[in-house]
Formats: structure tokens, C-alpha cells, sequence
């Protein structure tokens, strides 16, 4: 019986991280989802959020955006669009992102594409401000 996950977070652009964990933190669709070895195989949705990975080195977090996470007894498989280190971030431009996103929001029409791109926005830039 494996007592670590194998945890890969992958950009398009790039691998985030690749490594062993004893335990993760995924921001899945309906809320947060706490990853450990021997877990149930599934196949989740994620949102913008805070990703924590905890390994022999201590606690890691990134905030990854929308993508899908692949898990298993023993692997963990995190495809996101985006992936930003938590220490690396700039709280006071995520917080115009997001203000600059809610005023999108409050004035194009709810079933435009402006708006769509507006609401993902918003999303991650509230995750990053959280983070």
C-alpha cells in the first residue's frame, strides 16, 4: 500500500509541479477536495482556487485556474489553464482584476461572451486575492 500520492500539476505552457505528496487540496467544482494515498479514483472539474500540495518539504500553494483533476490510489493529475505560485502574488493588482471583472459583470449582457470571460475573470482573480 503506497503511503504518497504522485502529484503532477500541468500548464499548457509548463509543469507547475511534480512530485511525492502525502496530501493534497484541490479547489473541485463543488467545493474543496482533500486528496490522500489509497483515495477512490475520480475524475473532478476544478475552479479558480488555492491548490495546496503537502510533501516531505512542508506546504506548497498555488492558485490554479479552471481545468480537471485525475485522481487515483496513488496520483494525483492537475490540468489547469493557469497556475500561479501563492507567494508570487500581487494582491493589490488582483484586486483591480477583480473589481475591473465585477464592472464587466454589472454591465454586459449575461449571455455574452464578454460577460462569460468576465465571470471566469472575476473567479480567478478572487482566488488570487484569497491566496
Amino acid at each position: 500500500m503506497s503511503t504518497t500520492l504522485q502529484v503532477e500539476i500541468v500548464t499548457p505552457e509548463a509543469r507547475a509541479f511534480s512530485g511525492p505528496a502525502s496530501e493534497v487540496l484541490l479547489p473541485a467544482w463543488e467545493g474543496e477536495m482533500g486528496i490522500y494515498p489509497q483515495h477512490d479514483a475520480v475524475l473532478t472539474l476544478l475552479r479558480a482556487g488555492r491548490c495546496v500540495v503537502t510533501d516531505a518539504d512542508g506546504v506548497h500553494q498555488w492558485v490554479v485556474g479552471r481545468g480537471f483533476a485525475e485522481v487515483g490510489p496513488d496520483r494525483v493529475t492537475i490540468l489547469t489553464d493557469s497556475c500561479e505560485i501563492s507567494s508570487g502574488i500581487d494582491k493589490a493588482q488582483a484586486a483591480s482584476d477583480a473589481a475591473a471583472a465585477e464592472q464587466v459583470l454589472a454591465t454586459a449582457d449575461v449571455s455574452s461572451e464578454r460577460w462569460r470571460q468576465a465571470k471566469i475573470a472575476a473567479e480567478h482573480a478572487h482566488a488570487r486575492m484569497q491566496a
